[in-house]
């Protein structure tokens, strides 16, 4: 019992680290283009350059500094995450709410539905939609990862409105001429905010490494705004010239989504177990 313990406080603090530099690196991404000089104007005859004093992470293949493009990268593919989260949390829970408080056949058909969007290949479907718009940017990445993300999503918000639709303080406000919206908004969701709040914090890792690799694919931002993905792919393609631009720019990517996974897996232990400490 003694070494559970110590081992549940230690996931804890290992936590409470990642949360610290998630936010530092946050901090340093949506900041540092305010505190860098500009990009440095290059040519392909400039070529990649290695680390050095006056460009610490080298250059790409512009000649363009190398940390500058990183940090307008990590905006990137962070920003569109936390939109297509958002997106996809407010879809979720709309649908999923209704489908809770619904009847029995409508509930059924409503579910249907989400079986159906889930058992497509959702990465296909990801490419196939982005692909079929010639003018891609911010909101049509962000929207289309927040269409797919939600309806797992619609699911766990579905199973706790049912759990909690036949407690007595919901009957009671249902008595009193509470209609479903009014019970979803103001007694079922504030019951379920724990449990979205972790499964947010789970899924932001999972749509930014998606939003990587349609940039990867070409299929994201188009160029010449920067993001993980693009940075990788121009990485992989220079390879044996310059390395350090994959050494980079898949070294951050793999290291932000180890701190965003053990921080969302600190919080549904902390969470889950009902006690702050």
């Amino acid at each position: 019992m003694i070494a559970r313990d110590r081992t549940g406080s230690g996931g804890l603090r290992r936590g409470n680290l990642f949360g610290w530099l998630i936010l530092i690196m946050a901090l340093i991404a949506f900041a540092g283009a305010l505190l860098l000089p500009p990009e440095t104007a290059g040519t392909v005859a400039a070529g990649a350059r290695a680390p050095s004093w006056s460009h610490p992470l080298g250059t790409d293949t512009l000649g363009r500094d190398l940390l500058a493009r990183l940090l307008q990268g990590m905006r990137t593919t962070i920003a569109i995450g936390v939109t297509a989260s958002l997106l996809a949390l407010l879809a979720g829970t709309i649908y999923g709410g209704a489908a809770g408080l619904s009847r029995p056949r409508v509930d059924e058909t409503l579910m249907r539905g989400v079986d159906i969007g889930l058992a497509l290949p959702y990465m296909f479907v990801v490419i196939l939609l982005v692909s079929l718009v010639d003018q891609r940017g911010f909101w049509l990445i962000a929207v289309v990862l927040g269409c797919v993300e939600w309806l797992p999503l619609s699911r766990v918000v579905r199973a706790g409105v049912r759990d909690l639709r036949n407690e007595g303080f919901i009957e009671a406000a249902a008595i009193m001429g509470g209609t479903r919206l009014y019970l979803l908004r103001a007694h079922l969701l504030p019951q379920l905010i724990t449990p979205l709040v972790v499964y947010a914090t789970l899924m932001l890792p999972v749509v930014m490494m998606q939003e990587a690799f349609l940039s990867f694919l070409g299929l994201g931002v188009p160029p010449p705004v920067a993001s993980w993905g693009s940075l990788i792919a121009e990485g992989l393609r220079r390879l044996e010239t310059a390395p350090w631009i994959l050494l980079v720019s898949a070294g951050s990517l793999a290291f932000w989504l180890i701190c965003l996974h053990a921080v969302g897996d600190r919080l549904a232990r902390r969470l889950g177990s009902g006690g702050l400490r």
